[in-house]
């Protein structure tokens, strides 16, 4: 007999399909031989399902005999044969017994890859043995957590805190309503939810419209006349009448009183009396294709029912005319209306409908019934058609009754919320039986609401608690806990869901709103966490991306498909006040056989993982419980670092009692750790110090600081750099002290500065490991050396902070002024706080017997990228600034395999990919293997063919000339020796990805895309050629799929690149292409793949057309269709003609196509400017008539410009030039003389600039009249002149 465990859990990828071989399975035996235990957990026949659930027939009642189900069975039986070949081998199966088990049962239909994979996800701790608790636990955490994650991945129709809006309510609020505009399209009106105002009553008398966005528009007092009476009225509900402009209020004096609201007015036009109890609830419909038919119901305590119906609402108004005055109000009694009294309305009265009071009434036009419910059993809910007898009605009996109700016209179903804290989901015509019942709630249910766009309904309690359930999943989506609504102490009086908007207003005697955007109009980016992104690594094993965020969330996600895989949610952790507080992940890493994954935290906690699926397999804890920055996981041992400056060393599957620690070499916080095979690793701290260590014995082979040298400094020489001050120096020891200091440090420099032969004052300037050694001694002493010193570099330097540690530095005076380019001050803060590495990347494949080689590359402040030699003899080789603009720091770096590309990211969110196959390296290449590279480079990045334009390789890929904007007064620190050291690996991509900081760069070799995490929550996917893939957590098509696609594809910009991108990073990421002109470039492909007879054409039509015209857009206009006859003027060209058309079929020309724009010039700010499109002057081809008019108009322009600044009068119709404007207020003109004769003058003036004007303008000067009187003499004597 086989046994099946309580435990028992198949893998989703181990499930049989429908079509599995039952051959081999004799399906009688089965059931005599497989036998459940007793604590196994069978599936209950309710919940029970068959794969044809078609051909299903359900037993009777009474009927015993479970339901066949052969595929279930034979999956039992598979897994039970594997766990009886796990029980056979009690040290557990490796990988071959392990393929062959899965084969045999349970993984028939897995591929040898797919066994392998598993085998390896179970084998978490790499034993290469896998026993059947390992097997079990796998699976089972596994589903745990896939669950789990799509539970959290659930979107949350509500946000989980409410906004608070300020009112002047003091009372309960009875009633919030929405008073909607009705709008018309294509003949037909509906409700627009998105245009009107809110109204909220409460129960003194204050009524409140609000906008769509809750801000307060207007108040009013609806209880003016009180008098004597003992007791003040409270009013009771609101209806919305919008399609007559009113609004219905009731009170507890037992009477309705209609307002116009129309135009912002508040006039009472109607009130309601006669009636024998309190109203408590009414409700309004309006008939939207006939806005005349609308009904009115209301209920009152005595469980009464009343409707009235209006036929003629809008032509002669509800109840009639208002009267002859324009504030006139008209009396009505309910009975009359009852009794049909008034034209155009009827009234039904149902008396004792309910035995206890009307809670909601609600007309449904879908059922053409009146919906009502109360708080008792008998009654509980009636549903019955007004206009027929009353013995049509449905009655629903619930225990304690019903508070709220609301109908789903989509799926015409009620739900319906009590006393017994349950909500229920009714068929309206059967009312023996609910269709589900949903629980969660703990108070009674005071207002339900149907989201008919979601399929989900809305439940509100009366301890404030709101819960969000799936009408489909019978699932609670959301829950919003009463703590969190801060509404005072009393329950929700009155609620409003907007169904448009999906905005929830609830109400005690306060206001709050919960607003959440509906997917269309969400303005977010697609987001990978909901918390900065702390880095991403890629598994070479699994082919997964693991992700860890601040808010301690660690998520798998697959490449090929950019969907999460599974995720871990509080990672670390720590308890507060009861609560569980996660604690934020600094670092990541995975283990040498890359199956776990390794974290560490803020709190100085380590934890290994089993990320497939979500399993702690270890955790420690640091002595200093300080913040972790690097992990290295080496050979078993787990190397840790961070601010304690100290390097532990954990032991893999051990405790925390085997853990060891290295002697403390560091002075600062250390920023990252890396490692370098067989036997090296090397700590970075915030000082700039990188310490290079033996990982088998925790010593120090050397330290490398740019601050301090260019040359390595081994152990035994620490202490070269805190020498005492020694005595000062006089003028007769200057000689000798320079030769000893050239004696001492002539092996310093390397042997390209030896090369030099510079004078020793040369020598002295670029070497500022001199300054370092003399700085305390002879930097303040007033003597010729000193002075020299001085000047060792005059760069003009510039830095936010020197100012300040200018006006802090403890140098005098007047020794400050003898520095004007404070270059001393700027190493020295430079050295403070700009040397922090904040990565290290290590160049394996470089050789690293030469010192004259790199094999190391640093980057962290200031954007610096450095690049060393850990050789005796090597040190700092060469160094760059990776920033995109001066300031930023390069946070993170990664390489290719071969090491010949370099990956860098900074505090901008920007890219750079480098060419580092020549940079700091002793190996030279040859022309031909250059020329080979330059080839590659220009295949493979559009920067390189847009910035470049050359088909001819360089002469070389490393150069000096290569340097971002304004770097010239951020330079290096001295001591580096930037004329011998500065240098640029050659840039062949720059663009922007992400609008924040990028924590983590890392290169796929196998599909060769790039993966970017950055701080605005998103990790992206990208091509070398800087093509956008797309982002986690959006669904993609395969990579492979999508790389076969990319020259094609239609590209894909993320919207806050597209919004904030420079020119350049739009360039880069359309591949090039302009986006007006892509359709002319997809032409110019698509000609160029056409027969060669077409360029015999392009010749001889080039003859007779405009030089402008480009060969490609002449091309294109080729191309495309010719137009009509009357389309417009067409050109004709010569041709040879066409094969289907004939020879004597000639093409047409249209308009010609504007030429390609010149280069555009990008500034620091990011602004393209782009230069004017060449063109031609106008030609004049006009008549005699037409040249005449011209005339005229010009003459009459300019006798109206005249005349009006002699008056003294500007000009309405346009401002003229600045310089204009300049030139009147600088010579500021007295006003002009009063004279007889002065219009007299002014008039002849006129006429004579009307009848000579080409001559007045050729010769007449304006600025030569120093006054207008002056003026009109001047054009009167022009005017005689010309006459004579």
């Amino acid at each position: 007999m086989l046994t099946l465990p309580a435990s028992k859990a198949i893998s989703s990828n181990h499930q049989l399909y429908k079509g599995s071989d039952k051959s081999s399975i004799n399906l009688p035996e089965i059931k005599q031989t497989v036998q459940f235990t007793g604590s196994t957990k069978s599936v209950p026949k309710s919940e029970s399902t068959n794969t044809n659930s078609g051909k299903r027939k359900f037993a009777k009642k009474g009927d015993k005999k479970e339901d066949f189900d052969p595929d279930k069975i034979a999956a039992a039986v598979r897994y039970a044969q594997l766990q009886a070949i796990f029980a056979a081998d009690e040290d557990g199966l490796d990988i071959d017994e392990f393929k062959d088990a899965m084969r045999k049962t349970v993984g028939h239909r897995m591929t040898d890859n797919e066994i392998e994979i598993l085998f390896m996800k179970v084998d978490a701790n790499c034993d290469e043995k896998v026993d059947w608790e390992e097997y079990v636990t796998y699976n089972l955490l596994e589903y745990q957590g896939k669950t789990l994650m799509i539970e959290m991945m659930r979107q949350r129709p509500l946000p989980q805190e409410t906004t608070p809006i300020p009112s002047k309510h003091r009372e309960s609020i009875v009633a919030v309503k929405f008073y909607p505009s009705i709008q018309k399209k294509a003949g037909k009106n509906f409700i627009d939810h998105t245009n009107g105002k809110y109204v909220t009553l409460s129960k003194e008398g204050i009524m409140s419209t609000w906008n769509m966005n809750m801000k307060h528009l207007e108040r009013f007092n609806v209880i003016t006349e009180i008098a004597d009476r003992a007791t003040h009225p409270w009013m009771v509900d609101l209806a919305c009448m919008y399609n007559v402009g009113m609004i219905a209020l009731s009170s507890t004096d037992r009477d309705i009183t209609i307002y116009d609201i129309h135009s912002n007015n508040f006039l009472k036009r109607y009130y309601l009396t006669g009636l024998d109890d309190c109203i408590t609830c009414m409700d309004y419909w309006v008939n939207l294709q006939d806005l005349n038919h609308a009904i009115f119901a209301y209920g009152d305590t005595s469980g009464s029912v009343t409707v009235f119906v209006f036929d003629q609402s809008l032509t002669g108004g509800l109840f009639g005319c208002f009267g002859a005055k324009r504030n006139a109000c008209k009396q009505i009694s309910v009975p009359e209306i009852i009794r049909g009294f008034f034209k155009g309305a009827k009234g039904y009265r149902f008396n004792r409908l309910h035995t206890d009071w009307v809670l909601q009434v609600k007309y449904v036009p879908e059922l053409s019934s009146i919906v009502s419910c109360c708080q008792t059993t008998e009654t509980s809910l009636c549903v019955f058609e007004f206009e027929k007898k009353r013995t049509n009605q449905s009655v629903f009996q619930i225990n304690k009754g019903i508070l709220c109700f609301d109908y789903c016209p989509e799926n015409n179903i009620l739900v319906t919320g009590g006393m017994d804290y349950w909500v229920r989901v009714w068929n309206p015509y059967v009312c023996s039986k609910a269709i589900s019942i949903l629980k969660g709630h703990t108070k009674p249910i005071s207002h339900v609401i149907i989201n008919s766009r979601r399929n989900q309904t809305i439940s509100i309690d009366k301890a404030k608690n709101i819960r969000v359930y799936d009408l489909k999943d019978q699932a609670c989506l959301q829950q919003v806990g009463g703590r969190v609504v801060k509404l005072g102490k009393y329950s929700l009086s009155a609620a409003y869901f907007n169904p448009v908007l999906q905005t929830l207003i609830i109400a005690t005697n306060q206001l709050a709103m919960l607003e959440k955007t509906d997917e269309e109009v969400q303005v977010a980016e697609i987001r990978s966490h909901n918390k900065p992104v702390v880095t991403a690594l890629y598994n070479k094993t699994f082919r997964f991306v693991v992700s860890a965020c601040q808010d301690s969330v660690i998520s798998v996600w697959d490449l090929h498909s950019g969907e999460k895989v599974i995720q871990t949610v509080n990672a670390h952790s720590r308890e507060e006040r009861g609560f569980e507080v996660p604690v934020e992940i600094t670092t990541m890493t995975f283990d040498g056989p890359q199956r776990r994954v390794i974290t560490g935290a803020r709190d100085g906690s380590v934890k290994v993982w089993n990320f497939n699926n979500g399993n702690c397999l270890q955790t420690f804890t640091t002595p200093d419980k300080l913040e972790v920055s690097g992990v290295v996981s080496v050979n078993h041992r787990i190397f840790v670092t961070g601010w304690s400056r100290q390097v532990h060393i954990f032991l893999d599957g051990g405790d925390e009692e085997y853990r060891k620690d290295w002697k403390q070499k560091h002075n600062e916080d250390i920023l990252c750790m890396t490692h370098l095979s067989p036997n090296i690793i090397a700590t970075g701290s915030y000082d700039g110090d990188i310490i290079v260590w033996s990982r088998d014995t925790g010593q120090v082979y050397c330290t490398l600081n740019a601050s301090k040298g260019t040359q390595p400094i081994g152990e035994n020489k620490t202490k070269r750099f805190e020498i005492g001050p020694e005595p000062a120096l006089n003028e007769n020891q200057e000689d000798e002290i320079s030769s000893d200091i050239l004696k001492t440090f002539g092996s310093v420099a390397n042997e390209e500065m030896m090369k030099m032969k510079t004078r020793k004052l040369s020598f002295l300037r670029q070497n500022k490991d001199i300054l370092s050694r003399v700085k305390e001694n002879v930097l303040l002493k007033e003597n010729k050396w000193s002075r020299k010193l001085n000047r060792v570099d005059e760069t003009q330097v510039d830095h936010p902070l020197l100012p300040l540690f200018h006006s802090q530095s403890p140098v005098s005076e007047e020794a400050n002024k003898n520095q004007p380019n404070r270059r001393e001050e700027y190493d020295e803060l430079c050295k403070l706080y700009e040397s922090a590495i904040e990565c290290i990347l290590f160049l394996e494949s470089r050789d690293r017997e030469n010192g004259e080689t790199a094999l190391m590359m640093t980057s962290g402040a200031e954007g610096w990228v450095r690049a060393w030699s850990i050789h005796h003899q090597g040190g700092l080789l060469g160094q760059f600034n990776a920033a995109h603009k001066v300031g930023e720091s390069v946070h993170t770096m990664s390489t290719d395999i071969n090491n010949k590309l370099l990956f860098t990211a900074d505090s901008c969110g920007y890219i750079k990919i480098w060419d580092i196959t020549e940079y700091c390296t002793k190996s030279v290449i040859s022309a031909s293997q250059r020329a080979s590279r330059w080839n590659y480079l220009n295949e493979t990045f559009t920067y390189v063919r847009l910035m470049y334009c050359s088909e001819e390789p360089p002469d070389s890929l490393v150069s000096a000339e290569k340097r971002p904007p304004d770097i010239a007064t951020r330079p290096p620190p001295s001591s580096t020796l930037p004329k011998i050291t500065l240098k640029w690996p050659f840039l062949v991509n720059s663009f922007r990805a992400h609008t924040k900081i990028i924590n983590k760069i890392e290169y796929v070799e196998e599909v060769k895309l790039l993966i970017t995490a950055s701080s605005d929550c998103a990790i992206r996917v990208w091509t070398l050629n800087g093509c956008y893939i797309g982002t986690f957590g959006e669904p993609w098509k395969s990579i492979p799929t999508v790389l076969k696609r990319v020259p094609t594809a239609k590209i894909r910009i993320p919207s806050d690149l597209h919004r904030i991108g420079s020119a350049s990073t739009l360039k880069v990421l359309n591949q090039g292409r302009s986006g007006l002109w892509t359709q002319a470039i997809d032409a110019a492909v698509m000609l160029s793949r056409t027969k060669s007879g077409e360029e015999e054409e392009e010749d001889e039509f080039e003859m007779g057309t405009d030089e402008l015209v480009s060969e490609t857009t002449a091309k294109s206009d080729q191309h495309e269709k010719p137009r009509s006859a009357h389309s417009g003027r067409t050109k004709t060209k010569k041709c040879i003609g066409s094969e289907i058309l004939g020879k004597t079929y000639k093409k047409t020309m249209r308009h010609r196509m504007l030429p390609t724009m010149d280069k555009f010039v990008q500034i620091n700010s990011s602004i393209s400017v782009f230069r004017c499109l060449p063109y031609s002057d106008l030609n004049l081809d006009m008549d005699a008539e037409q040249m005449k008019v011209l005339e005229d108009i010009r003459a009459k322009y300019y006798s109206g410009t005249v005349l009006s600044k002699m008056k003294g009068e500007p000009r309405k119709q346009e401002k003229g030039p600045a310089l204009i404007e300049l030139f009147n207020k600088i010579t500021n003109k007295p006003p002009l003389p009063k004279g007889k004769n002065q219009m007299g003058r002014i008039k002849r003036a006129q006429n004579k600039i009307q009848k000579k004007p080409d001559s007045l303008f050729a010769d007449l000067k304006v600025k030569e009249a120093p006054h207008e009187t002056d003026l009109i003499d001047k054009i009167l004597a022009e005017g005689t002149n010309v006459h004579k």
